[in-house]
């Protein structure tokens, strides 16, 4: 760094810095305070309307009333949700729920709709959840091959057995019984813990030990 022999000197050279570079330290500054500030305002718009979607979602469920399946107040209150809310976990919880009442109804086409959405946009939380639930309904629809390759995305370990089941299933339905008897023995072998009761008539409808 140069030295300078009066302060005379060492002003004006201060003085001449600022002149040249002040206008870009300022806003660098207000830049980063912005920053600061944009990201916090972001935060509280975060949890606001996360408190409100918990709002809509208490809203909706409260709406449904037992032995009920026809239920127009729930419906709207929870597309409602999913429509404003896409990103919180809510509106994942509400379209699983919806995709539950459309079951109830024997809509297994609309079911499908929304399990697929929680499945490709909602929470990832829910994500294999929907997918297991998908898989279902469409064995439901008898659309086996769109079953097996949602069944086949599911890649947690701790559903590896229901996944390679319903693939089975599914592969049954279309009269490949030596591919699904394959797959019914890799679902036992994965189990964790408690055997499904479908897993366990097909193992013993199969005869595989």
């Amino acid at each position: 760094m140069a030295q300078f022999e009066t302060e005379e000197q060492q002003v004006e050279a201060i003085k001449n810095f600022w002149k040249e570079n002040g206008n870009a330290i300022i806003l660098g500054a207000i830049i980063g305070f912005g920053g600061l500030f944009g990201w916090r305002y972001y935060q509280d718009y975060q949890k606001e309307q996360a408190e409100i979607a918990s709002e809509q979602y208490a809203a909706a469920v409260k709406a449904i009333k037992a032995g009920q399946t026809e239920n127009p107040e729930f419906v709207e209150k929870a597309k409602t949700l999913i429509k404003e809310h896409a990103n919180t976990s809510y509106a994942s919880l509400a379209a699983l729920k919806l995709a539950q009442q459309y079951v109830t109804e024997n809509k297994f086409a609309e079911a499908a709709e929304q399990l697929r959405w929680v499945a490709d946009k909602g929470n990832s939380t829910f994500k294999a959840m929907a997918q297991l639930r998908l898989a279902r309904v469409l064995l439901q629809l008898e659309r086996y091959d769109e079953a097996v390759a949602v069944a086949k995305a599911i890649d947690t370990e701790a559903h590896k057995s229901t996944s390679l089941m319903l693939q089975a299933e599914a592969l049954l339905a279309q009269g490949k019984q030596d591919e699904a008897v394959a797959l019914f023995k890799q679902a036992k072998d994965a189990v964790d813990g408690i055997t499904d009761p479908i897993l366990a008539m097909r193992l013993t409808e199969f005869g595989i030990e």
